[in-house]
């Protein structure tokens, strides 16, 4: 008999477990028992259904590969410990992410026992998804500003060009031509940018850009 590792040492560091149920698969007499925290997982009041590779079978996740019953029949006729993380379609309509950790019993004639524990991971999977969302949200936001910045940088170019200014000078211009106008500064950028469409000669670039600039700022003035 190989020695099993607590279940809740198989988790990340800091992750908890929703709960822990036992197991046990008498190979021989074919006679599983749940804890009632397995029924719970599944769906079930515990004792209301009978424990086994069938009801494991049932309620596998369609998604998951291997499923749990093939890991537990590879179990059995192997011989090998396991531990693997899958989701239960539990009874429920729930869908829940658990651990299940096995070791096996062994004699001269083959597996007698297949047992351990499910750990429920659920909360920290949901905890964790939403915590992906968030930074995924993060990023596009992120992404939304460098493009903002882009069209912000690429309008400061044309001022510090056509003005023969540093960027903060430029940016202060800019700055100043948006609020004067009520209009958004990246919206006036992006005009600007939009409107600049053929390269100018510098000493007319000032005179010239004046004049982009005036009529981009007043409410309501198209590109």
């Amino acid at each position: 008999m190989s020695t099993m590792p607590d279940p809740l040492s198989v988790l990340p560091s800091g992750q908890r477990a929703d709960q822990v149920g036992m197991y046990h698969w008498d190979v021989r007499s074919r006679a599983w028992s749940w804890s009632a925290e397995i029924y719970l997982m599944y769906g079930y009041r515990p004792g209301s259904v009978s424990p086994g590779l069938e009801v494991v079978r049932k309620h596998g996740h369609p998604m998951d590969r291997p499923q749990l019953a093939e890991v537990f029949e590879g179990a059995r006729a192997g011989g090998e410990a396991f531990s693997c993380q899958l989701r239960i379609a539990a009874a429920d309509a729930a869908t829940r992410a658990v651990v299940v950790v096995g070791d096996v019993d062994r004699d001269e004639r083959g597996t007698t026992a297949v047992h351990g524990y499910y750990v429920d991971l659920t909360t920290a999977r949901l905890r964790e998804a939403v915590q992906l969302s968030e930074l995924a949200g993060e990023a596009a936001g992120l992404q939304r500003a460098m493009a903002s910045r882009a069209g912000i940088e690429q309008a400061k170019g044309m001022i510090m060009f056509a003005y023969g200014c540093d960027s903060a000078a430029a940016f202060e211009l800019l700055i100043g031509a948006s609020q004067r106008g009520n209009v958004k500064l990246r919206e006036l950028a992006e005009r600007l940018v939009a409107a600049v469409q053929t390269p100018v000669e510098r000493d007319r670039a000032r005179e010239y850009l004046e004049s982009v600039l005036a009529r981009l700022a007043r409410p309501g003035e198209d590109v």
